[in-house]
């Protein structure tokens, strides 16, 4: 008889997670992470976080790790500066332990297209001193599809009124006849 799938027993060994690794499964993330410090300092990044920056004008050669996330988000001014000081004043409260994650998701558009980021603050655990784990993921095409439903459903209503109109007007017509 053969052996069932959840019958076979597979020798695995466990994975050593070394810097190498850690390294190898930050940068196959799609979202763009960057770990921070208690003082909002950016101590590494993967390279979705890179690649981001780049195709958005930074140069290629930008070292994030020493730049202060917090510091940029307190100078941001025009229409994107109450969400940028919303997202600062999010992520000092998960480092100062107030909150234990921090989620917000924003507008990001430029002159050819519209973009939606979905952004987690999270403080590692365990991690002393303290750590702070910063994503922001892509979900234009949830945003996107939101829109479409939106559209949708307001046309629906359109045309729902629009027969609601006519079956009066029709019952006023035959009324009257």
């Amino acid at each position: 008889m053969k052996d069932k799938p959840q019958d076979v027993k597979y020798r695995t060994e466990p994975l050593s997670f070394s810097e190498e690794l850690a390294r190898a499964v930050i940068d196959s993330l799609s979202a763009h992470i960057a770990i921070i410090d208690e003082n909002g300092v950016i101590l590494e990044c993967n390279r979705a976080w890179k690649v981001f920056s780049v195709k958005n004008g930074m140069p290629e050669n930008v070292d994030f790790k020493g730049m202060n996330y917090l510091g940029v988000c307190d100078s941001v001014t025009g229409e994107d500066a109450s969400d940028a000081f919303e997202i600062a004043k999010g992520i000092r409260q998960v480092i100062n332990g107030e909150i234990t994650e921090f989620l917000f998701d924003y507008p990001c558009h430029t002159l050819d297209s519209k973009h939606w980021y979905y952004m987690r603050a999270i403080r590692m655990s365990d991690a002393k001193p303290v750590r702070v784990i910063i994503s922001h993921e892509d979900i234009t095409a949830l945003k996107l599809v939101e829109e479409a439903l939106r559209e949708s459903r307001e046309k629906l209503e359109e045309q729902k009124q629009s027969l609601e109109e006519a079956n009066i007007a029709l019952k006023v017509l035959i009324k009257h006849r």
